[in-house]
């Protein structure tokens, strides 16, 4: 029974990531096409904000993933808008606030871990 509840268990894990990754590679691809590197980055302003500042400031939800994708669609300042389906702007829209959030996330970690070093180093 255990065994069972294991198998169940790896099975949905990897089930929902290929789903996760599947929408995650669209966005991507989409991300190479429509240039979107040239303005932003994953982890540095540059012309536009970073994928990390986007993903911080919205955060992964939903209701983020279509804020974003309205946004790409209907920027509000020097962002040229593309006339893309809002289906392909909300895979865009996930693929940044993933992106940007597990960058932030790695970043935390880092802070957390030289915190960790320097508390060690004091006692």
């Amino acid at each position: 029974m255990r065994k069972t509840k294991i198998l169940i268990f790896i099975l949905l894990l990897f089930s929902s990531s290929d789903f996760s990754f599947s929408s995650s590679k669209e966005g991507a691809i989409l991300v190479e096409k429509l240039n979107c590197l040239a303005c932003h980055d994953f982890s540095q302003k540059r012309t536009g904000p970073s994928f990390a500042e986007i993903a911080k400031k919205y955060g992964t939800s939903e209701k983020a993933v279509e804020k974003v994708a309205k946004i790409i669609i209907n920027p509000p300042s020097f962002m040229p808008p593309f006339k893309i389906p809002i289906s392909q702007a909300k895979e865009v829209a996930k693929y940044i606030l993933e992106e940007g959030a597990k960058y932030n996330e790695v970043q935390e970690k880092k802070i957390y871990d030289e915190y960790i070093d320097l508390e060690m180093q004091s006692h």
